[in-house]
C-alpha cells in the first residue's frame, strides 16, 4: 500500500526543536569541585541544588512535561516488503498535569522518522490528549484516548474499541496503540464495582499494510459515523476480578473484497460489528490465573458474502507464575471458532476466490477453528537494571509463529539500551507466515529526560 508523507503540524517543529535541544543537554556535563579542606567539626549541610541538566529537568517535571529521545536500528520494517537496514529516530513527549482540584490533562505523542536524513516514512501522531476529572462517584475522561479492555496478557478478545499501528518501529509492547476521540464515564458504584460507558463519535482503524502490486490500487473506505459506543461493569480489587462488556461499533480490521471484475483494485471496507465479552482473573499465591471471552458478530452473521468476515467466538485461558529472584513465566491457550464457515477454496470464481482467501487469512478464518499457543519468560538482574523476555506465539492447527527474545539495560535514570530479535515464520496461509519476510534484528538507544 503507498504511504503518503505527512507534512509537518507547527507542533511538530517544536518537538523537533525539543529533539535537537534534548540531544545538547544529553552532552552536556556537570563537574563540581570541593577545594577547601574538611572542617574539624563535622557540619551538617544542605542539600544540594540540582544544576545544569538535572534543574532543566526538574523544572520540566514539574510542569508535568517528560518525554525520551530515541535512536534506533532494525533491520527490517513492518511492511511486507523487501526494505532493509533501517535508521529509525523519534521524539515522545508527554504532558501529565493536574490543572484544578480532581480536574487535569493529559498529551502524548511522537514525531518518527525512519529516514532522519531523507524522505521514507514520517510519522507524526497524537496518541492521546484528553482532560479528565472526578466529581463525587463518577470519573470523566473527554479527548482522544487509548481504551484497552481484557485481562488477558497481550491477546485480548474483548479489546475492540481503539486501534493501533502495525507498522510503528517500536520495541516495547502497546508503544503501537493509539488513541480514537471518545467520552467516556464510569460510575464507581462502590470501592471496587464501577460501570463504564464509552461513545466514539470519530472512527480510526488498525494502521496496517498489504505488498504492494504493480497496477493494483487501494480504495480505503473508512466510516464517518458517531454511531460507536460501548459499556462494562466492571469488579477489581477483590480475591477475584471479573468485568462484562458489550461494544457496538466499527470493526477496527478491514474486511477486503474486489472492487473490479480483475482484481486491479482493492476495496477495504470497516464494516459494523457488536461484540459481547467477559473476563475474569485471581491469584493464588504465587499463580495468576486468567480468561477471557467474546463473540463478534459481523455483517456476515450468515456466511452469505465471503468478502466480510463470519461471526466469530475468540477465548483465552492463561497461568502465569512469579518466582522470588524476578522470574516470571506466562502461558497461554487462545482458540477461534468461526460461525457458518465455509472453506474460501471452494469459490470457483477467480477474482472471488483470491480476494475470499486474503480476507479470511488476515481475519483469522482460514480455518473454522484455530488453535494456539502464546508464552512469555521474562526474568531481571542486576538490582532489576537489565531484563531479559522471551515471548511468542505458536499456531497449532495450522503453522504459524512468531518468536521475540527482547534484552533492556537502563544504564541511568536517564539512558536505556534496548535489542532483540523478531522472527516470524510458517504457512503463508497464516498471518504469522505472511510476515516472514520481514523478520530481523533491532537495537534502540533512549535518553528520558
Amino acid at each position: 500500500m503507498a504511504l503518503s508523507r505527512v507534512r509537518l503540524h507547527p507542533l511538530h517543529s517544536v518537538i523537533a526543536a525539543a529533539f535537537g535541544l534534548g540531544l545538547v543537554l544529553s552532552s552536556s556535563l556537570v563537574i563540581g569541585a570541593d577545594d577547601g579542606e574538611p572542617p574539624l567539626v563535622p557540619e551538617e549541610k544542605p542539600e544540594a541544588t540540582p544544576s545544569g541538566v538535572a534543574a532543566f529537568k526538574n523544572r520540566l517535571h514539574e510542569w508535568g512535561l517528560t518525554g525520551s529521545l530515541r535512536g534506533a536500528y532494525w533491520s527490517s520494517n513492518r511492511r511486507l516488503d523487501d526494505e532493509q537496514s533501517i535508521s529509525d529516530a523519534s521524539v515522545w513527549l508527554k504532558l501529565d498535569r493536574k490543572m484544578m482540584k480532581n480536574w487535569g490533562i493529559f498529551v502524548e505523542g511522537y514525531l518518527n522518522s525512519e529516514d532522519p536524513f531523507g524522505y521514507r516514512k514520517n510519522t507524526n501522531r497524537f496518541r492521546e490528549a484528553y482532560i479528565e476529572g472526578r466529581v463525587s462517584d463518577w470519573d470523566f475522561r473527554l479527548g482522544k484516548q487509548i481504551i484497552a479492555w481484557g485481562r488477558a496478557d497481550r491477546f485480548n478478545p474483548t479489546d475492540n474499541l481503539t486501534p493501533r499501528d502495525f507498522t510503528l518501529l517500536a520495541p516495547e509492547t502497546d508503544e503501537d496503540r493509539f488513541g480514537s476521540v471518545a467520552a467516556k464515564a464510569s460510575w464507581n458504584w462502590n470501592a471496587s464495582t464501577s460501570l463504564t460507558t464509552v461513545w466514539l463519535p470519530v472512527f480510526r482503524p488498525h494502521v496496517l499494510t498489504f505488498p504492494s502490486q504493480p497496477g493494483v490500487s487501494i480504495d480505503h473506505n473508512i466510516p464517518d459515523s458517531y454511531r460507536q459506543w460501548a459499556v462494562k461493569l466492571d469488579q477489581s480489587g477483590k480475591a477475584v476480578d471479573w468485568s462484562v462488556s458489550y461494544f457496538d461499533g466499527f470493526d477496527l480490521t478491514p474486511d477486503i473484497s474486489p472492487g473490479d471484475s480483475i482484481g486491479r483494485l482493492i476495496n477495504l471496507r470497516h464494516n459494523r460489528t457488536r461484540v459481547i465479552g467477559a473476563d475474569a482473573a485471581t491469584t493464588l499465591g504465587s499463580f495468576r490465573l486468567a480468561t477471557e471471552l467474546a463473540y463478534t458478530r459481523t455483517a456476515d452473521s450468515d456466511d452469505n458474502d465471503p468478502n466480510i468476515k463470519n461471526s466469530f467466538w475468540y477465548g483465552i485461558v492463561g497461568i502465569e507464575r512469579t518466582f522470588p529472584d524476578d522470574l516470571t513465566i506466562n502461558s497461554q491457550l487462545f482458540a477461534r471458532r468461526v460461525d457458518h464457515y465455509s472453506n474460501p477454496e471452494d469459490i470457483a470464481n477467480p477474482v472471488v476466490h483470491l480476494f475470499a482467501v486474503q480476507n479470511a487469512i488476515l481475519n483469522n478464518q482460514y480455518d473454522k477453528q484455530q488453535f494456539g499457543v502464546t508464552f512469555r519468560v521474562s526474568k531481571k538482574w542486576l538490582n532489576e537494571t537489565l531484563e531479559g523476555e522471551v515471548a511468542g506465539s505458536l499456531l497449532l492447527s495450522r503453522a504459524g509463529y512468531l518468536i521475540r527474545p527482547k534484552l533492556a539495560y537502563a544504564w541511568s535514570d536517564s539512558i536505556k539500551l534496548i535489542g532483540g530479535v523478531e522472527y516470524f515464520g510458517g504457512s503463508d496461509k497464516t498471518s504469522y507466515g505472511r510476515q516472514e519476510k520481514n523478520h530481523g534484528v533491532f537495537a534502540e538507544f533512549r535518553y528520558y529526560f
